[in-house]
């Protein structure tokens, strides 16, 4: 039930927003995408990047001055969880450095 419900909330409050993978465990990531894209009216303000890495230079990349950019789902948090119960190390605010250099 929550994820139309962030993608109802995005849609209210952000002028554009980018869809990506995040701790999929054994679900599809491009199913869990569309359940929040289904809360999304607006379907002209989605871009689906389903790399996490690349959503987020994305996000960085088309921000101008004035904009703000909100990455939501991971914050402090150092693995993401994949199938297979595999995790692979991870950090949002090395990403976001990298990109800012």
């Amino acid at each position: 039930w929550k994820r139309p419900e962030f993608g109802r909330i995005a849609d209210e409050y952000c002028d554009e927003i980018i869809l990506t993978n995040e701790d999929p465990y054994e679900e599809k990531p491009g199913k869990i995408l569309e359940e929040i894209e289904f809360g999304i009216m607006s379907q002209n303000k989605v871009i689906k990047v389903l790399d996490r890495k690349d959503a987020i230079k994305t996000a960085l990349n088309k921000a101008t001055q004035g904009d703000v950019v909100v990455i939501t789902g991971k914050g402090s948090e150092t693995s993401m969880a994949m199938s297979g119960d595999v995790k692979i190390p991870w950090s949002e605010r090395d990403v976001v450095l990298e990109f800012l250099k």
